[in-house]
């Protein structure tokens, strides 16, 4: 319900039923004027009425002219009706009004003749009270008779008809009931086009400009008139659209200085990657070229034994085939391999990797210690990419340890939640663990390890591609990676794969 029809049927409700109370006290107030007009001139015809009984009845004892004294006073005007009643309660005298044998038929004597005189001659004091008999109201009043020497000789009824009072009374109820009507609806009318006029118009404009602002049209404005509250409140609407549109604006303002500096910085940090980068490359490809071109001089300047230029063309090939894998290396980082899944040993896998670098490890002097739990199940995975990440890994711990260090690897299906290394996908995990005892990695660099380009060996060591290629890897195969060190002590990288495959499909789309 709309708040302009909740306020006219409040305010019609409150006339109404305050006009309704108005009438009803006014009609009560009516009433008891009428009855106290009504008991003071009965009170007053009482007392003559009484004078005269007293002499006809109370000293003469004269039933004639009482008689005729009776019929004399009622009826009269609105007098319904005269009795008088002798010591012993008994109807000696009754006006013809209220004889069954008389032309006033419209009167009932019944109500009358009913009333019982006993206790006003025994107290010898007079009572009042009124009967409403259907649409009749009678007033009567019940005096003793007294003679002159002050004896109770008798009692009389008098009898007053209200009808027309009564009468007069529903009138005005009437009147009361239809002028009510007539104003309810007078103002209910009136009240209706004041409401849509000063508050449901300006209120349904007030919620049509909101809602065009809440599209973005922050320009909207109200147009005000006068000076009560639905005018302050559009004022004040006013006032919050021009906050508001400034307040996007410079947000606005801010979002493309925001985009422009991160821009700048994205230019400028690729920069400097291709700057680290060109630096690595041109160290890297720069010393073989400098071999191949030196040898290529020796073995100009004069004729050589042939098991010389074989040594020397072996070399040559040697150091061809080092910038044929940086190359080559640049490749698979720009363009990243899909994977092909199928069923992989994990534990045979670590093993031949070990394998692969049984040459490197033992020139190094370096213990490698591989763990994997029993009955690890075989996952779904591409053989050569893990392959190349377990390599990339082992190859960053033997350069950071020293001879006599130490690789830990281990391999175990870890429920989901169990650890910190586990993602909270709801799905069972193979976790392996690659921890050396090596320098590690400071707390300002461990969150750079998988940027493209970062490195921490000196310049010709290293492209800083490895560990990056490796995370995409990781990635690819819908798993996660992460790494853990503490300088000096060890560095510990962590990788997750799923062990279903329906989850490596969907973590592989990014569903």
């Amino acid at each position: 319900m709309k708040l302009g029809t909740k306020l006219i049927i409040c305010l019609v409700t409150t006339i109404v039923v305050t006009m309704m109370i108005h009438g009803y006290f006014s009609v009560r107030q009516d009433q008891e004027n009428i009855g106290r007009e009504i008991r003071v001139g009965m009170r007053g015809l009482t007392r003559a009425i009484q004078v005269g009984l007293r002499n006809f009845y109370g000293d003469l004892h004269d039933l004639k002219a009482t008689q005729n004294f009776v019929d004399a006073v009622g009826p009269q005007g609105n007098i319904h009706g005269l009795i008088v009643y002798n010591p012993e309660a008994q109807r000696v005298i009754v006006s013809a009004s209220l004889r069954s044998d008389t032309e006033f038929s419209e009167l009932d004597p019944a109500p009358i003749l009913k009333l019982d005189p006993g206790p006003v001659l025994r107290t010898a004091k007079g009572t009042e009270g009124y009967i409403r008999n259907q649409s009749v109201l009678i007033y009567y009043r019940i005096e003793p008779i007294f003679s002159t020497r002050g004896q109770t000789a008798g009692a009389f009824v008098f009898a007053r008809q209200g009808s027309r009072l009564m009468a007069s009374i529903q009138e005005r109820r009437n009147r009361i009931i239809a002028t009510t009507f007539i104003l309810a609806v007078i103002l209910s009318f009136l009240i209706l086009i004041i409401v849509r006029r000063n508050i449901t118009r300006p209120i349904d404009h007030l919620i049509s400009r909101i809602r065009e602002m809440g599209q973005g049209h922050w320009q909207q404005r109200i147009e005000t008139r006068g000076h009560d509250e639905v005018a302050s409140l559009a004022n004040e609407f006013n006032i919050m659209s021009e906050e508001l549109e400034g307040s996007y604006s410079r947000l606005v303002l801010e979002q493309e200085k925001k985009l422009k500096l991160e821009q700048e910085l994205r230019h400028t940090e690729r920069l400097a990657s291709v700057g680290e980068l060109a630096a690595g490359l041109a160290h890297e490809i720069g010393t073989p070229l400098n071999i191949i071109g030196g040898r290529a001089e020796h073995l100009l300047r004069r004729p050589r034994s042939q098991a010389e230029l074989n040594e020397n063309l072996q070399i040559i090939r040697s150091q061809i085939d080092r910038i044929a894998g940086i190359v080559r290396q640049l490749l698979e980082f720009s363009r990243r391999q899909e994977p092909v899944f199928r069923p992989v040993d994990l534990a045979l896998l670590l093993s031949n990797v070990r394998n692969f670098l049984d040459h490197k490890i033992h020139e190094r002097g370096i213990k490698v210690e591989i763990q994997p739990a029993n009955g690890l199940p075989t996952i779904q995975a591409d053989a050569d990419l893990l392959q190349s990440v377990f390599i990339n890994l082992f190859l960053n711990s033997l350069d950071a340890l020293q001879p006599g260090g130490t690789i830990r690897i281990s391999a175990e299906v870890r429920k989901p939640g169990t650890s910190l290394n586990t993602p909270a996908n709801g799905r069972n995990s193979l976790c392996i663990t690659f921890e050396d005892n090596g320098a590690g990695i400071s707390s300002e660099n461990i969150h750079r390890v998988f940027d493209p380009f970062f490195t921490t060996k000196d310049i010709g060591e290293g492209t800083g591609l490895g560990l990056s290629v490796s995370y995409g890897i990781i990635k690819d195969h819908g798993g996660e990676i992460q790494i853990e060190s503490e300088p000096g002590k060890f560095t510990r990288f962590v990788i997750s794969l799923p062990t279903e495959p329906s989850a490596i499909e969907r973590d592989s789309k990014g569903l």
